[in-house]
């Protein structure tokens, strides 16, 4: 293995993954240009290709950190700076050691199709963002499907502008949720069916708060309003998204929650990571399987951030589908961009819609 670890197989692996990479940064920073992505990719693959295979796990090592490093960013929010460099090693690293195994096979161009394709059949944890083929819509690779067209009802998604440090500070709550009836309000004057606002637009355990309930209920008579905020249920915690209709309410779980985000994968651990890292909190819990509602006849598929990016949503019936996210965990960063392009990759894939509702 001391082989592999040559100053010329890193540098080749990190130009291979500059080539590899730029269609995702460039589509981030609104250069989208169907020629020029696929004359890049092209590019790549083909130094992918011709270089030795002890490039390989490099080429591994600094592509999952070009497009993964920001998910080290939500530790700036627990007090945990100083791990970010480590948890990007840490990616860059795993990954290096799933591209070296990859060199065992016979063949440079299985392990090509397998970088380009293969890696829906690897999820960490379930976490399954490292897709490369979600880029190929953005190239002439790409056939399009017949895309469905939107649901018959005129449809509000706020999106908004909250620092994550600032969207549960106690003394900026107020002014939130002020800013939230105003949105609501704003879209009955203009005549909507249906307003959605953000995860946790309403930073709390909306359902032990009766009156900020019964304001919303009264709205509810004059607008469909879907939010995203916590419940607490049965003294358990849940990321849950909130429909108003018709003067009654209900609330719907999220069903797949962030690993290491929202709950601790690692049974054994839990306490202790929970204790070290997160102080002390206790995990998220998750709904049984995903939901649906109807509104005005119409049923949707409720999505809550993380939710709406695996492909196990898209395999459910309703076309429609209403997510609700907050990216301030990870901004700025390119994550926004990336969940983008998962959401439309597999929309076009299953011929769904979304809708969708992003604080950033």
């Amino acid at each position: 293995m001391k082989r592999y670890f040559n100053t010329y197989y890193i540098k080749n692996g990190l130009i291979i993954s500059i080539f590899l990479s730029l269609p995702l940064y460039l589509i981030h920073f609104g250069i989208d240009n169907k020629a020029l992505n696929s004359i890049l990719i092209i590019v790549g693959i083909y130094i992918f290709y011709k270089n030795d295979v002890k490039s390989y796990p490099w080429v591994g090592f600094w592509v999952s950190i070009f497009w993964l490093w920001w998910i080290s960013l939500s530790f700036r929010y627990y007090d945990l700076t100083f791990i970010i460099p480590f948890v990007i090693i840490g990616i860059g690293l795993f990954y290096w050691i799933i591209f070296y195994l990859l060199t065992f096979l016979r063949y440079k161009i299985l392990i090509i199709l397998f970088f380009l394709f293969g890696f829906q059949f690897i999820k960490p944890f379930g976490f399954d963002w490292f897709r490369y083929d979600v880029l190929f819509p953005h190239t002439y690779f790409y056939i399009q499907n017949k895309t469905i067209p939107p649901a018959p009802l005129k449809i509000k998604t706020i999106h908004t502008k909250i620092t994550q440090n600032k969207k549960w500070n106690t003394n900026f709550i107020a002014i939130e949720i002020e800013n939230n009836f105003k949105y609501i309000n704003e879209a009955i004057k203009n005549g909507y069916d249906i307003v959605i606002l953000p995860e946790t637009a309403f930073p709390l355990p909306l359902d032990r708060y009766k009156e900020i309930l019964k304001k919303l209920q009264n709205l509810s008579q004059k607008i469909t309003i879907i939010t995203g905020a916590l419940s607490y249920q049965d003294n358990k915690y849940y990321n849950s998204t909130y429909l108003f209709q018709n003067g009654n309410f209900n609330i719907y779980n999220k069903h797949i929650l962030v690993p290491f985000g929202e709950y601790i994968p690692i049974p054994c651990c839990k306490k202790i990571i929970n204790k070290i890292f997160f102080n002390g909190a206790s995990d998220y819990q998750p709904a049984s399987n995903f939901s649906t509602y109807k509104i005005k006849g119409i049923t949707f598929l409720n999505a809550i951030c993380y939710e709406v990016t695996n492909e196990k949503l898209y395999l459910q019936k309703p076309k429609y589908i209403i997510a609700i996210s907050n990216n301030a965990w990870f901004y700025p960063s390119i994550e926004e961009t990336l969940q983008k392009l998962l959401i439309e990759f597999y929309s076009k894939k299953y011929n769904k819609f979304v809708y969708h509702s992003i604080n950033y």
